[in-house]
């Protein structure tokens, strides 16, 4: 779950949650505009990483590696089946949007496609490891309660109490602060209250994730230093 701040789930939970859900006669509807396409390394997440078999999958913004506005809904050929049983043999689930099927949109979709194809899914598999682990190295701060994800998306995230994990009235900016000395340092970050949430090109390289890990160590540490100053913050 990516804006609720990269919640990966446990093991076997999804795989569980998709047996219920088919026990119970429920669709499950996987939601992969984040995690298709490359982000955790496989072109859908759901299967390749979670064991699962959705109904229907939503997708857009790695589509077309957010170069073109595109998204779209598959479903199972089950379900299509029972739509089609539904009424007549040739009814059909009337749908669209005023740019549906947009011919630009999907040429770009489709030239994504074979680029992610040519080696790009597999670089991401190969160095989302050394991503995840280089950023871990964080949690050695003070100010780091937790650095989590999966593939090439993670979130570190900061707490006033570490102790206690306290959300304090101070977490409510810290997110907000450290996003601004990671911008002076030529780093973008996704500020989401006390957290960051990164989630780099798929082209990403070991020399710059470390430098990116490096950036993001010395704004947390100008952050640290400059709530002291203000006396918002004791360590």
């Amino acid at each position: 779950m990516a804006s609720g701040g990269v919640i990966v789930p446990p093991e076997g939970y999804l795989r569980r949650m998709r047996q219920l859900c088919a026990d119970n006669d429920i669709l499950f509807i996987a939601d992969e505009v984040v995690t298709a396409f490359g982000r955790l390394g496989h072109v859908f997440a759901s299967k390749d990483v979670f064991g699962i078999e959705p109904d229907m999958i939503t997708f857009a913004k790695g589509v077309t590696s957010g170069y073109f506005p595109l998204g779209g809904v598959m479903i199972s050929s089950r379900l299509f089946e029972e739509l089609r049983r539904s009424n007549h043999p040739d009814a059909m689930f009337a749908h669209g949007l005023t740019y549906s099927s947009h011919p630009i949109g999907c040429a770009v979709a489709l030239k994504n496609l074979d680029i992610l194809e040519e080696g790009l899914l597999e670089h991401a598999r190969a160095i989302s490891a050394h991503f995840q682990a280089s950023l871990k190295t964080l949690e050695d701060l003070p100010l780091v309660g937790e650095v989590r994800g999966l593939g090439l998306m993670a979130c570190v995230e900061c707490v006033a109490d570490r102790v206690h994990n306290n959300p304090l009235t101070l977490d409510l900016e810290v997110g907000k602060r450290i996003d601004r000395h990671c911008q002076e340092l030529r780093l973008l970050v996704r500020p989401l209250i006390n957290m960051c949430v990164m989630s780099p090109p798929l082209t990403i390289t070991v020399p710059q994730i470390d430098e990116m890990t490096a950036i993001l160590r010395s704004s947390i540490r100008r952050t640290m230093d400059e709530l002291v100053r203000e006396g918002l913050w004791h360590g």
